[in-house]
């Protein structure tokens, strides 16, 4: 419990400074699981444009949903009820139109232990979503699992950025990354 606890401050200490915290309490309110801890959210926008600035060439924008929850074991059922709910919600915040390039939902797991199945459907993971043929921008969907008993992190193909961020946060022991 209490690597966990170390963990989590670590990780919300290191995406305060880019990202916008929202943290909940541990009661489960309509379908948001009770271990759901906080989410981060990182909205950027980039422009190119000709002399003045109402002359934009081209815009882009980028954004990152990520939920960080934390269980002491990570059973199979515990990850679909996290994946189901972390998909739908960061679905719902997600507007694609021209500009749109791509948004990203992230779902960290911390746990003290996890049964191999969740492990092996965590590392399975693959969702995508392309809006109006990719014209629009897309969607990806990355998940992590930390085992703070072990330091040992999982992660979908996509979730690699993910993973050594946490790996390196393990290796620094949360200073200025």
């Amino acid at each position: 419990m209490k690597k966990r606890e170390e963990l989590t401050k670590k990780l919300l200490s290191a995406y305060r400074r880019y990202y916008d915290i929202t943290s909940y309490d541990s009661k489960e309110e309509g379908d948001r699981p009770k271990e759901l801890l906080a989410r981060a959210d990182l909205n950027m926008e980039e422009k190119s444009y000709v002399l003045l600035k109402e002359n934009v060439l081209w815009a882009a924008e980028s954004h990152e949903y990520c939920y960080i929850l934390s269980c002491p074991h990570l059973t199979l059922a515990d990850y679909r009820r996290f994946e189901s709910f972390v998909y739908t919600d960061g679905i719902k915040r997600i507007h694609p139109k021209k500009g749109h390039k791509c948004s990203v939902i992230s779902l960290i797991i911390l746990a003290d232990s996890s049964d191999p199945d969740a492990i092996k459907a965590l590392r399975r993971c693959h969702l995508h979503k392309n809006f109006k043929f990719s014209l629009w921008g897309w969607m990806d969907f990355r998940t992590v699992l930390s085992i703070t008993s072990t330091k040992r992190t999982y992660s979908n193909l996509s979730g690699h950025e993910n993973k050594k961020f946490l790996n390196k946060l393990y290796q620094t022991g949360g200073k200025r990354l």
